[in-house]
Order: structure tokens, then sequence, then C-alpha cells
């Protein structure tokens, strides 16, 4: 374990280390940009060949993470890093408002780079989505992932377990493992959820609590909808 922490904090810190490269800043994306950007990115997924099981995977979902990029970035210790939006299906089939999250997982292997992938992360169990309301949930241990397909005219055959808490799916002209998954950490971001709410609200709280849903995610969720 404090291998892999290591592993991580490294890949994290070449991560960072790479202004000169064509990494968007991420700390300048406002709350409501992240929702737009999700909105494009869902779009894109849902149409890129080769990621058809996708829409079906949406209509069975209990909630959905869009990270609009999540980039990789390394050299022999690989990074991956992307603030994303969650929202959950209520008990009538309505979409919640967007939650802000950030994922953060690391690999080991003979890489180098930058690589931007648009990825969806299906929540398809109950016992999925309550993870997620945790303070931090780590992938493979406190979830099971797999990676359902990787687009660019990649064939989507299913990786992993089908039945596994989380689905996978990213448009990418790489290689995508669920192996560059496994160990990472999913938690909320508090501070883009005051901003984008106006007040201290909680993660499980806007998307479990029936709260208000902003205008601004009005489109996102429209196309949530749409897909069902």
């Amino acid at each position: 374990m404090r291998r892999l922490r290591y592993a991580l904090t490294l890949a994290l810190g070449l991560f960072v280390a790479a202004p000169a490269m064509t990494a968007p800043a991420h700390a300048d994306d406002t709350p409501q940009l992240l929702v737009d950007k999700s909105l494009g990115s869902l779009r894109a997924i849902l149409n890129e060949k080769g990621l058809e099981p996708a829409r079906e995977h949406l209509k069975q979902a209990k909630g959905v993470l869009i990270v609009p990029d999540l980039i990789k970035a390394g050299f022999i210790l690989g990074g991956q890093a992307g603030d994303g939006v969650l929202l959950t299906r209520g008990a009538d089939g309505s979409w919640s408002g967007p939650a802000f999250y950030q994922v953060i997982a690391g690999s080991i292997g003979l890489q180098a780079g930058v690589e931007s992938r648009e990825t969806i992360f299906l929540v398809m169990s109950d016992a999925g989505l309550k993870k997620l309301m945790q303070n931090e949930m780590k992938l493979g241990a406190d979830a099971s992932v797999a990676v359902g397909g990787v687009g660019a005219g990649v064939g989507a055959a299913s990786a992993g377990n089908p039945e596994a808490d989380i689905l996978v799916y990213a448009k990418s002209k790489g290689l995508f493992g669920g192996g560059a998954l496994e160990g990472g950490v999913v938690k909320p971001k508090p501070e883009m959820n005051k901003a984008y709410y106006g007040a201290d609200v909680t993660a499980e709280g806007i998307v479990m609590g029936g709260g208000r849903t902003p205008a601004g995610s009005a489109e996102l969720r429209k196309e949530l909808a749409a897909n069902d």
C-alpha cells in the first residue's frame, strides 16, 4: 500500500510538472464550464463508433460520473487525474443536479507523453453508488470496475467483469486498460460544490437529497433523460 501511495504521488508530481505540454489548466475551470464540458463529452461518447453498448448500459445505470478530461501523463510512472460531475437517477426516473468529483489514478509501466480522454463511469449497482457517497472511494477495492470499451474505432469488447459496480467508457485514440484504474481514488470536491450551489452542501445531499437542480445543468439532465 505504501508503495502504491508513493507511485501515485510521484506520478501526479510528473503530471503537475508538465506545464509546457498540452494539458488544460483545470484549476481555471469554473463549475459551470465543467458542467458544459461534461454535456459535450457525454454526447461524444454516446455517439462514438465502437461505444454503442454505453447507451444500453446507461439505461440501467444508477448514476453517471462524467470526466471530460481524464489526463494521463508521465514517463515510466503514469498518473491519471481529472474533475467531473456525478448525476444520479431518482425513483421517478428524473436525474439529479450535478455533484463535483475528482478522479485520481496511477499505474506503473512503460509509457510517455500526455493524453486526454473523455470518460464516463456508469454506476451500475446500489453498492457502487453508496460507496461514492463516502469521502473517498477506491476503485477495485470499495467498488469493482471494468472497462466497457474504448472508442476511436477500437472495438468495445468488455474487459473484466461485466457485472462490475462501475463500467467505464472512454473516447480515446490510445489504449485504456482496467488495470490503470485499479487502486484509483474518486472523491467529492467540496469547494466546487459550494461554488456551484452557493452553500455548504455534500455530494450526497446534492444527488440523493432531492434538492434543487440549477438551471445551468438543465441541458445535461435533458440529454441523460433523452437516452433513457
